[in-house]
């Protein structure tokens, strides 16, 4: 049986292009009008997997209160730096190309690329 497991990108960026300002902020995205979550709660049903650059994963550690916001899925965040795994992650020093092939021949949902740092990386290529 073929797996259809797919890369997705579900990513709120600027008429620019930015998706956050220069200070690394991201509170442009909640000054936003109208109701509802445009489709992130349908979109987050299709994935179980999230992969995550290690800017993004300590940007998420400072600014949000609360649990870690991905806790029901497999989070991989990828590091330079030697980090041990902790009950919200796993870290990647892996060639990030060749391990998120890796994953995408395994079972399972969509696989979310989360924040911008890897975005480049992985959507250059046809995946």
């Amino acid at each position: 049986m073929k797996n259809n497991r797919k890369l997705v990108l579900f990513i709120a960026a600027s008429l620019d292009g930015y998706i956050a300002a220069k200070d690394d902020s991201l509170d442009w995205l909640y000054k936003v009008e109208g109701e509802g979550d445009n489709g992130y709660s349908e979109f987050y049903e299709t994935i179980d997997t999230i992969l995550m650059g290690r800017r993004t994963y300590d940007w998420i550690l400072k600014n949000v209160t609360g649990d870690f916001p991905y806790k029901d899925k497999e989070c991989y965040v990828f590091s330079r730096s030697v980090t041990e795994d902790n009950v919200e992650v796993k870290f990647v020093k892996d060639n990030i190309i060749g391990f998120t092939n890796k994953l995408k021949q395994q079972q399972g949902k969509n696989i979310w690329v989360v924040g911008g740092e890897n975005c480049y990386i992985l959507f250059q290529r046809k995946n």
